[in-house]
């Protein structure tokens, strides 16, 4: 088997809770006008990947619970392998998509990885959380991410090992937490001190990125946001692509932003990952605008 990225981490199982016009209290108990069910985290990296045209596994402990064979059922779907010895439990979130953002609830069991299991598939590349970054195997061009939780736990003091990874890719909140520096830019600056590429998002603003070469920024197109949600993994799924394929930085940005920014017209990530061929009829036809600092 031919794989170009392996996902190293948890799939999610994740239930949106569409159309709801406030959370509730304690004690209330609101609407929403409908429910999906669908795969999450590191899961819409891979669709993302999968739809842009690369071949891509998930290695991570697979759960033969209930929401676990939902899971797999829906990630076969998709033609994603979920690779992995059997675990009883699987990483659960409840979405709730609201005023064009979104909140969690969330159950993430400890499912460890296995680093001699990922260096035999020999990707191209790995994805793979910030935490266990040290296990992506020697000679993959690795991507780190860092959701809002690892981001508090890591908060002034990133493993070594992300020095040998290829780029790290996080939000503006995350990169605040795990640098310490309110400034945007100044964080990714400070990142950058320890991993050779910083990439952060900046929602509806776009991206920078600190590298060797100085600092890149693009824009984001306008788009009406229904549903945020994995917008960040459709961005790392398209920055890799585009990476991979040579592209420059200034380039990588602009179409990982643009990628993220049309998922989030419709509902649910595995909705808005558009297929190759889609994606670059569009993507032609947006605007988007870019600035590079050498220094």
């Amino acid at each position: 088997m031919t794989i170009d990225v392996v996902c190293a981490g948890a799939p999610f199982l994740d239930i949106t809770f569409e159309g709801m016009g406030e959370l509730p209290a304690l004690g209330e108990e609101r609407l929403a006008t409908g429910v999906r069910i669908t795969p999450g985290g590191l899961a819409n990296v891979a669709i993302g990947l999968n739809r842009l045209g690369l071949e891509v596994a998930i290695w991570s402990p697979v759960g033969v619970d209930l929401a676990g064979r939902i899971l797999a059922d829906l990630l076969a779907e998709q033609g994603i392998e979920w690779l992995g010895p059997e675990s009883a439990d699987t990483a659960v979130s409840a979405v709730l998509p609201l005023a064009g953002d979104r909140a969690f609830v969330t159950v993430s069991p400890d499912l460890p990885l296995d680093p001699a299991a990922l260096a035999a598939l020999d990707p191209r590349a790995v994805v793979i959380d910030l935490p266990v970054v040290g296990l992506a195997p020697v000679g993959a061009a690795v991507y780190a991410g860092a959701g809002d939780l690892d981001a508090r736990a890591l908060a002034g003091r990133l493993p070594e090992a992300v020095s040998s990874a290829r780029a790290l890719i996080v939000n503006a909140a995350e990169a605040r937490l795990l640098s310490g520096v309110e400034d945007v830019e100044g964080a990714a600056r400070e990142l950058a001190r320890l991993c050779p590429t910083v990439v952060v998002t900046l929602g509806a603003a776009g991206a920078l990125c600190v590298s060797a070469g100085g600092v890149e920024r693009v824009s984001a197109p306008e788009v009406a946001a229904l549903d945020t949600n994995g917008a960040g993994d459709l961005f790392m799924a398209a920055y890799v692509w585009a990476d991979l394929a040579g592209r420059p930085v200034g380039e990588r940005l602009r179409l990982a932003t643009t990628y993220a920014s049309l998922s989030v017209r419709v509902s649910t990530t595995t909705a808005g990952a558009l297929p190759l061929h889609e994606f670059l009829d569009l993507a032609g036809s947006i605007n988007t605008t870019s600035a590079s600092d050498g220094g």
